[in-house]
């Protein structure tokens, strides 16, 4: 009998209690020793594979580790393994986004591994029953992430993949669907909650569009692999138990997947992966883009009124037209409900109102696929399918005895409209709907969660119809976080952890899709107020107008021109105008180099100039600049022959950090006495918000030979500048000329205007020089000048932890410096006293 406590003891030196775990081949035991816990396997076979794949994802945590080195006992080999905390998936299902994240970061690792039998035959490989798989990409997998070898922690999230046993070199995406297909599981609607696992798999590890095709059949192969295995094991070990613990739920699944819809499986992983749902739409759509429909109805469609019909139907009398992709709160009849509970409310077609009799014609030559007579209560009572070579178009609530049939052509008529009493108890209308690919049951509304995937396999109507004023009713997206994730790079970070939904801007507010409000203390770019009226009539007239480039004359940039140097001094006055201050430092970086003909160039250490490649180099804080001196605080800049030395006033993305007195000004002249010109970064300090001066710069008494301005200048309209010299500007004139096909045009200029008429107006530099000065009474160890200050605190931790209890009580900031232990104060110059006074008594409450 095998005794785990002295095979514990005598192999590994623990003293250990022990408890039998379930295993199909191998036994297994859990230890604890000495308040640690580990697993004891004693296998059969040769372990060098497992464990050295063990050993190469050492690093993963979500795998076990090798706590000890494999041995062998009385002809078993023994393993000591660490212990993952979490509850079998099948006692506990988890988040299946973290099942599909955790399977891809162990792909992931995998992928460069190597081993002598590294292509070792497996009985449970799914090639072996799925072919044409070799196209596909190929690797190591785990191979066997069912719901007993995946861990779930207490906070739902998948924390262990345990039992590597089973590792085989295959095509990447049969583990997936290993994964996948277990997940599936006691789901009420597994076709759907499967995407999940797809979406988050493909977040760490994107999947291929031919991985993606073949998904679906692979998760079925893998169930019915399971069932056929799981007899066969039992009949040569009929008592082992632990060989039938899936085998009741897996045959569930397999029934209740009979009548899923492999195609639309397939969309909806596609269109989870940011992928377009129908491969085919984007062909279907041009094609319809060039054709030339006939009406399918009599009347004027351009002129009709378009109905809302979101809350609910209302009489209708003559032409009229209810929109695509409305969310309607109308369909409550049992069949728009899911069987997991949701509801489908999204309209995927277009209704055309008319009274019932009147004819329906064929919009394109075509061939009847489908006459039905839906006549439940709710349903599309009489509906006709017309195939249309590669697409089909949808024509219900249709008298079913008026059916055409066979081969139509356009202009033919192919129905009538049908009364209550026979097309699913409507208001007369038809129902038009566009199909890439026939799929499901022809489902005419969708749930919102599903939209995208319906917008493309069943585009938009108007296609056809040609209504110049279109008849998309666009409507509300429900999965906004987890769409971005696929249709935006993630390197485009979020401000908290837990995603804000801002839907409105006032002042020095901001409003989430609940309502809630938050004094923002982060968006200087709205430099005088979110969506201050002012500047919204001044964008809004002029676009009424015109907007074109400046090849052409137009008096807004040359006023913005003039207004804008009115606030530098002298012989600061030529100005070029482009979109960003990333830009505007680009530009500003290539006039020096003009002017001067050298390359290098001076930064200060953790400055940040802006997201281009060029301006990357100018920003230690990104990443270390590769052709720029790097200068450290507060050393003078040191380069033998320099093009520039690029500062900020005020270093924000350092933490809000003040030069000591006298440093810009001794840093330029040790710049201009080495033939160098000196750049001052404007970009979040500029138009007033400093109180003091209008420039930050001019805080330390210098005037520079270039300024760069971005973020405020705007009031968040993209528009940067640069202003200059006229000797630098000369020096531009090298034959090549310089071109912006947005910067400085009529909207923009006329913007950049009322932004400074406001500053001007509502008195705002000495408002922000006020606003400051309360702000820095109330917090002593804060630094900065008027609405540009910063709080150093002791750690990241703790910064964090204030940024998220400010979020609580209704407060947005930032934070900043090179550990990112900075509180970054610089709200919209509209902010109040009150607002000062609140946010000092919530800092106060949280520090």
């Amino acid at each position: 009998m095998t005794d785990p406590r002295r095979i514990a003891r005598e192999l590994y030196g623990l003293d250990a209690t022990a408890e039998a775990l379930p295993g199909e081949l191998d036994l297994n035991f859990a230890l604890t020793a000495n308040g640690t816990r580990y697993v004891l396997k004693l296998q059969n076979g040769d372990l060098t594979l497992e464990d050295a794949v063990l050993e190469h994802l050492r690093d993963e945590p979500a795998v076990p580790r090798l706590a000890g080195p494999t041995q062998t006992l009385d002809g078993r080999t023994v393993r000591l393994l660490s212990w993952l905390e979490g509850e079998p998936w099948a006692a506990r299902p988890g988040d299946r986004a973290s099942l599909g994240r955790t399977v891809a970061r162990v792909d992931r690792a995998l992928r460069d591994f190597t081993h002598p039998d590294l292509h070792r035959p497996h009985r449970w490989n799914l090639k072996h029953v799925v072919d044409g798989l070799d196209h596909l990409p190929h690797q190591l997998i785990h191979n066997d992430a069912n719901d007993y070898n995946v861990l779930v922690g207490a906070d739902g999230q998948v924390s262990g993949l345990i039992d590597f046993g089973d590792v085989v070199f295959t095509a990447r995406a049969c583990g997936l669907a290993i994964a996948g297909a277990y997940a599936m599981l006691g789901c009420a609607d597994p076709a759907r909650a499967v995407t999940d696992v797809v979406r988050g798999y493909h977040e760490v590890t994107p999947l291929s569009v031919e991985e993606l095709e073949v998904l679906w059949e692979l998760m079925l192969a893998r169930l019915r692999m399971s069932v056929d295995m799981a007899a066969k094991q039992s009949a040569e070990q009929p008592d082992n138990a632990y060989l039938l613990v899936s085998q009741g739920p897996v045959t569930e699944l397999l029934a209740r997947l009979e009548g899923e819809d492999g195609a639309l499986a397939h969309f909806r992983f596609r269109d989870a992966c940011g992928y377009e749902a129908s491969p085919k739409a984007r062909a279907v759509r041009q094609r319809l883009a060039l054709a030339d429909p006939h009406p399918v109805m009599d009347g004027d469609l351009a002129s009709a009124p378009v109905l809302d019909l979101s809350e609910a139907m209302p009489p209708v009398d003559g032409l009229a037209i209810g929109r695509y992709d409305e969310q309607r709160a109308i369909y409550t009849a049992p069949e728009f409900q899911t069987p997991d509970g949701r509801w489908r409310t999204r309209h995927m077609a277009i209704d055309l109102f008319a009274p019932a009799g009147a004819p329906v014609y064929a919009p394109l030559d075509g061939v009847v696929e489908r006459r039905e007579n839906r006549n439940q209560l709710g349903d599309y009572g009489g509906l006709l399918v017309i195939r249309h070579d590669d697409f089909w178009t949808l024509h219900g609530h249709l008298d079913p005895e008026s059916l055409a049939d066979g081969e139509v052509r356009a202009g033919d008529m192919i129905a009538r409209l049908g009364t209550p009493e026979v097309n699913g108890g409507w208001e007369p209308h038809l129902h038009l709907q566009l199909f890439t690919d026939l799929v499901g049951n022809l489902d005419g509304v969708a749930l919102p969660e599903e939209a995208d995937l319906f917008r493309s396999v069943c585009p938009d109507p108007n296609l056809l119809i040609g209504r110049p004023g279109g008849v998309d009713a666009r409507g509300p997206r429900p999965d906004i976080a987890a769409r971005r994730r696929t249709v935006m790079s993630r390197a485009l970070s979020l401000a908290y952890a837990e995603p804000l939904h801002i839907v409105r801007g006032e002042g020095a507010y901001l409003f989430d899709a609940e309502g809630r409000r938050f004094l923002d203390l982060v968006n200087n770019v709205a430099h005088v107020g979110h969506c201050h009226p002012r500047v919204v009539e001044a964008g809004a007239r002029q676009m009424a107008l015109l907007n074109t480039n400046t090849r052409y004359l137009h008096a807004s940039v040359v006023d913005y021109a003039r207004r804008l140097a009115a606030t530098l001094p002298d012989p600061l006055h030529v100005c070029f105008f482009v979109n960003s201050g990333s830009e505007a430092n680009d530009l500003a970086l290539r006039l020096a180099r003009a002017h001067t003909g050298r390359d290098e160039v001076a930064v200060l250490d953790h400055a940040y100039h802006g997201h281009l490649s060029s301006t990357i180099e100018l920003s230690p804080y990104k990443a270390p600049p590769s052709r720029s001196r790097v200068t450290p605080l507060w050393e003078l800049p040191e380069v033998d022959r320099p093009a520039a030395f690029f500062a900020e006033p005020i270093l924000g993305c350092a933490g809000q950090v003040v030069p000591p007195p006298g440093y810009l000004e001794r840093a330029f002249e040790v710049v201009r006495e080495a033939g160098g010109l000196c750049v001052i970064d404007e970009v979040q300090t500029g138009f007033g918000r400093v109180g003091e001066h209008f420039w930050a710069f001019e805080l330390g008494g210098v005037v520079p030979d270039i300024v760069t301005m971005g973020k405020p200048i705007g009031n968040g309209h993209p528009l940067g500048a640069v202003v200059t010299t006229p000797e630098v500007a000369d020096s531009f004139l090298t034959g090549m000329e310089y071109f912006n096909t947005f910067g400085g045009n009529p909207v923009s200029a006329g913007i950049g205007l009322a932004v400074l008429d406001v500053i001007a107006d509502e008195r705002l530099q000495a408002h922000a020089r006020a606003m400051g000065d309360r702000l820095l009474a109330g917090m002593p160890h804060a630094r900065g000048h008027g609405l540009f200050l910063g709080v150093q605190l002791d750690s990241r931790a703790e910064a964090a932890r204030v940024k998220e209890a400010l979020k609580a009580r209704g407060i947005l900031i930032s934070t900043d410096g090179p550990n990112e232990d900075v509180l970054k104060i610089k709200p919209p110059l509209a902010i109040s006293a009150e607002d000062c006074d609140f946010f000092l008594s919530a800092l106060a409450d949280v520090l």
